[in-house]
């Protein structure tokens, strides 16, 4: 019984390692002090910083999601 449990939880281990991607393949380019590009896998994210007064406020003002075929503003605080 110990055997079948043990096998089950390694083919379910093994299963759930394929669909679920890495995320340590990921890489940070410092544009400048506002822009950053992070790159994963298929898709890149331009985030764009604002310069704040407040510590307590967002200092992140747009995020663009990058793919070859689209690019997609996911957040955009406009012109705060």
């Amino acid at each position: 019984m110990k055997l079948i449990l043990t096998l089950l939880f390694f083919t379910l281990f093994s299963f759930a390692n394929d669909k679920f991607l890495n995320m340590k393949n990921c890489e940070t380019f410092k544009l400048s002090d506002f822009n950053t590009l992070l790159s994963c896998h298929s898709i890149d994210y331009l985030i764009e910083y604002r310069q704040v007064d407040d510590k307590e406020k967002d200092v992140v003002k747009k995020i663009t999601a990058i793919t070859v075929n689209d690019q997609r503003v996911i957040k955009d605080l406009g012109k705060k």
